[in-house]
This record gives C-alpha cells, structure tokens and sequence, in this order.
C-alpha cells in the first residue's frame, strides 16, 4: 500500500465507526466535548492573544512604556491561564485514547476467539504478527484518529479564525498562503509517498524480531540440548540486519522528506515580513501589524497544512491502518465451522469457475441425555459420510470416500504412515478443516475434547491449568480426586497446593503435561474426546492408567498414534494408506481390561471398508 486509497478510507471507517455508535459512545462523546471545551477556549483566547501582541510590539517600537506593560500584562496573563488548560486537555485527550484502545481490543478480542477465528488467522500468510496488531497497533490507531481528527477539526476552526485576521491585514498574503501550501502539500505527497509501505515494513519487521526472541525465551531448554546456540543466534542476527536494512531505509526517506519541509517552513516564516514590509516602509501598516500578521499566517499554515507537517506521521497511521483492516479481514472471512449445517457437495473436489474451494458440512444435532447432564447428536451419536478431505489449498487429497460410524462407548484408533492425514482427520472434525465434500454428524464443539501431543499449558494456577478451558474453578477434593485418577496425587504437595502460579511448560516434564491433559478431560466430562498421541511420552503403565480412567468414565475415544500397545485400548482401527486410500478393521481387544461397553457390538464395521 503506498497510497490513502479507497481501500485505505474504507478499512478506517470500518475500524473507527463502531465505537462511536457503541454503548460506549456517551463516555466517548463525553470526553470528546470536555476536550473539544478546553481546547476551544485557548483557541480562542488564542485570536484575541495576537491583538494584544499587536499592540505590544507597536508600543515596543513606538516607546511607549505604558502601553507595552500593560499589553505585556495581558499577555502574561494569558500564558498563565491557558498553560494548566492546556495540560488537562492532554489528560482528557489521553483518556479518550486509553478508553478507544481498551474498547477496540475487548473487540479485536471478541472477533479473533468468535468461531474460532483466531485459528484462521494464524493460518493466514497475510497476517503476519497478529499479536503486535492487537497489542500495539490498536493503540497507535486510536492515539493517531484522535490526534488527526483534533487536529483537522481545530485546523478548520483556527484558520477560519485567522483568515479573518489576515484577510483584514493583506489579502495578498492570504492569496500566497494558499499558493504554498497547494505547492507544499504536493511536493510532499511525492517526496514522502514509499514511507508507507517502508513503515508497514518496519512494523513488520520488528515484530519479527520480538516474536523470535520470544521463541528463544520460550525453547530455552531444548536449544541448549541441542547445542543450537549458533544457529539461533545466526537467526537472530538475520532477523536484526532485516531490521537494521528498512530503518536505515526509513531514516533516508524521513531525511529526503526533512530536507524540503524544514526548508519550506523556515521560509515560509520569512514571507509575512517580506510582503508587508513595503507597506510598513510606506507607513500604511504599524509594527504590530506586521507581527500579528505573522502569527496569523503561521497558525493558518499550521491549520491547513498537516500533509506537510505530519507526513511521517500520516504514513506510519496508514500501515496501522492497512494492518488492522487486514485483520479483521481475515478474522471475518468465511466461518471455519459452520454447525448446523447440512449441505453435502456431491461434485469432486475441484476449483470452481469463479476459484471457490469445495467444502464439506458438519451438522452437529443435540439432544439432552438421561442423567441431564450432557448433550449429544441425534441418531448417529458420531458419522462421517462419504468424506473427502483434502488440504486447505485443495492439491491433495488425504481421505477419499471415508464412511464409518462411531457410537458411544466406543474406542476408535486411527493409524498410519506420518503425514498421510491422520491429524488432518481431526482438524476436520473439530472444523478446522473444510475443504473436501461429504458431511460430518457430531455433537457440538462442547461435547468434545481434542487432545494434541503437546498440552498447552496455561498461564495461572494449578487449579486454572486443570479446569482449563472451563471457566468455572473445582473445589479441592475434586481435583485431589482427578490427581489421583491420572497417577498425579502428590503434584499440589511438590507445588504448594493448588493456587500457586509457575511456568508450567518449564516445571513439568511432558509425561506430566499429557497427565495434565488427561485430567482436563475427566473434569470435564465431554462425550467424545480426540487424543492425538496424546500419550506418547508416557511409559505403558501410566497409559494404560489413563485409557482404564477414560473408559471408566464411560468417555467415547478417538486416539491418532502408531504405538502398537495402543490396539489393546481400542475396539477399531482405521489405517489410512496414503493417496486417499483407507481400510477399516477389528483392533485385537483379547485380554484387555481397559473397560469393555456393549457399544463394541453396535459398531457399524461394512466388510470391505477400502478406497482406491
């Protein structure tokens, strides 16, 4: 972007219109006119200033003593009345800022975690950084709307004011105002145009930067094993130069820019003096006039001159802008799960004339079981139909015709060679993934619980990190229980009880974090949860601990994983061959005693279950 386009006024609209017609508008308006009441009163004080200096700089020159104290009196009185009105104005301008930027991010907030957003938006190539677009860019937008507005509101409001003045004075000198700042603001759209692009650049480029480091900070431990200590800082180092390459490219486009508008502004100081001055040698116009005049015409430039003026400014507000408009682009683009669905495409997966992706649906139908506590989908409790998955950019194809039914109490095992679609599987049903035909029946995304191989670990305590993603809390013998369950009864003792914060990732090894998991789930009591080789850093007898606890609580499993030890959890097995091919067989369940359910005979399993 290296232009104010109609791309760039639309996105501004969409990002600065909603909270002005928000439930917040009053405070915001509130705020607004308290600073549009203070300012008005020094701008105005301000117009009345430039007669009283009139008159002090005629009795200067004319000696007259009385008359230059009591107009220096005046303006000394000014200057200590309008200084303590002019800071609170910055206080109160400073609180609408905060209070946009606070109501912009609970938005940004919102959007990025509405229907899972948040997942699209990491996927997207087109949006780098969007944790420096939220923390950052939100509060430069809101500092820099409300300082260009104020600005070009007060412009309009000064000039008028001082047009008057000088209009009065010299119309000529109004007439060669206007000629230099048509001249200004032009030269200055040329000079200064690439800054745009080179600023959007730059933000990116720094948060590059950060978002490296905080990997650093956040892989410490298995850098050091590695011994990748040069690598990473050679990483860094590339990172940093990229840095180094656009700010010293900036600085060349700010000093070409600086060169033409000091220049222009320190003569454009001197043109008042020589307009007027062959008036004042005539002795058509006093002394004072010709300062006045010169204050009038330097507030009137400054009023309608900002493209010269705030250039740099402007264009470090356009990348924001561009930033944050491709952002809540992204965060608004076509739902990733789309639940209540029921349109099956029946056409091959194939581009469209007009290049639009063929999805599958997931239709997710609930009903309320006996106990009441849980709900579920109707008929089929979990069926993929037909299911052709392929990958977001549709060129391959994992799954091809996949139909198999999965009802509860069942334990279903999906294996495979790495990378033949066996994690894809599940994105899909999560509605992470929709590019394919077929439909997918399941319960609703909080009925279940997607497990992957490395636990998130949250920030908080050990009774946040176990009721995660709850919101509620557990009291103590409920999660003393849970311990228990998944071979963890003497964590809160090692840790101070259950209220105590850590760096948990760091604190606990990843048997433990996989443990952590596994409680999650059995506090939470889905009906289907999905586990990811969620157990492959375990030893067989602690795994074989968490399938018993699962089955116990009477949870439907689905496990992705290779590890032949996990056939005896399970009742079925779907092995995915690669280039879409697939096969459904019985899991040898001989002698397990991780819980067996009359829901292994209601298995629907077709004789030949093979796609080529």
């Amino acid at each position: 972007m290296n232009r104010f386009d109609r791309v760039f006024w639309r996105r501004l609209w969409k990002l600065a219109n909603p909270y002005w017609v928000s439930d917040q508008k009053w405070v915001a308006l509130g705020l607004l006119a308290c600073s549009l009441l203070l300012s008005g009163t020094v701008k105005v004080a301000y117009v009345v200033f430039s007669y009283v200096n009139r008159d002090m700089m005629t009795a200067l020159a004319s000696k007259d003593a009385a008359e230059f104290f009591h107009s220096g009196l005046l303006v000394l009185i000014y200057n200590i009345v309008a200084a303590p009105i002019i800071a609170v104005d910055g206080y109160v301008i400073g609180k609408l800022i905060i209070h946009w930027r606070q109501w912009l991010t609970e938005e940004f907030l919102a959007r990025s975690f509405h229907d899972r957003a948040f997942y699209r938006i990491s996927s997207d190539p087109g949006v780098d950084n969007p944790d420096q677009r939220i923390s950052e860019d939100l509060n430069a937008f809101a500092g820099f709307t409300v300082s260009f507005v104020l600005q070009i509101l007060w412009g309009f409001v000064t000039g008028a004011s001082f047009l008057v003045v000088l209009w009065l004075i010299s119309p000529i000198l109004v007439g060669v105002l206007a000629a230099c700042v048509a001249v200004g603001s032009v030269l200055t759209l040329v000079i200064g145009r690439p800054l745009i692009g080179i600023n959007f650049t730059q933000r990116r480029r720094e948060a590059d930067f950060r978002h490296a480091l905080v990997r650093l900070r956040d892989n410490t431990e298995s850098i050091a094993l590695y011994g990748g200590e040069r690598n990473e800082e050679g990483r860094l180092l590339q990172r940093l130069y990229a840095v180094v390459k656009n700010s010293n490219l900036l600085i060349s486009r700010q000093r070409n820019l600086a060169f033409f508008t000091y220049t222009y502004d320190f003569l454009l100081v001197l043109v008042p003096f020589f307009v007027l001055a062959p008036a004042f040698f005539a002795g058509t116009i006093e002394f004072g006039q010709i300062t006045q005049a010169s204050i009038a015409f330097l507030a009137l430039r400054t009023a309608v001159s900002i493209i010269v003026d705030q250039y740099n400014l402007l264009s470090m507000f356009a990348a924001v802008v561009e930033r944050l408009g491709g952002y809540l682009e992204a965060a608004e683009s076509p739902e990733v799960l789309a639940t209540g669905g029921s349109i099956a495409l029946e056409e091959p997966p194939a581009c469209s004339k007009t290049g639009e992706v063929p999805r599958f649906a997931i239709e997710a139908l609930t009903i309320q079981t006996p106990d009441q506590r849980k709900t579920a989908v109707v008929g089929p409790r979990f069926a993929i139909e037909a299911l052709t998955l392929r990958t977001p950019d549709n060129r391959k194809t994992l799954v091809r015709e996949l139909s198999c039914e999965i009802v509860p109490g069942d334990r279903f095992l999906i294996v495979g060679e790495s990378g033949v679609g066996k994690t894809s599987l599940l994105r899909a049903i999560a509605g992470l993934w929709r590019t394919g035909s077929g439909r997918i029946v399941r319960p609703p995304l909080s009925e279940m619980m997607f497990l992957p191989q490395r636990p998130y670990m949250i920030l908080g305590s050990l009774r946040d990190q176990l009721c995660y993603p709850r919101l509620g809390g557990a009291t103590d013998a409920e999660l003393v229980a849970i311990l228990q369950q998944v071979n963890l009864d003497d964590l809160p003792e090692r840790v101070g009880g259950f209220d105590g914060e850590f760096k948990w990732k760091d604190l606990l090894s990843l048997g433990e974090q996989q443990q952590i998991a596994f409680a999650r789930v059995l506090l939470s009591h889905p009906a289907y949860v999905f586990l990811d080789e969620a157990t492959s850093a375990l030893d067989s007898a602690n795994e074989e601990v968490l399938y018993k606890s699962l089955a116990s609580a009477r949870i439907t499993v689905v496990s992705v994983g290779n590890r032949a030890a996990l056939r005896h959890y399970h009742h079925t097995v779907l092995e995915l061959l690669g280039e879409g091919a697939w096969r459904l067989s019985r899991a040898d369940c001989a002698g397990s005693d991780a819980g067996e359910h009359d829901g292994m005979r209601q298995h629907r399993l077709p004789e030949e279950g093979k796609e080529q």
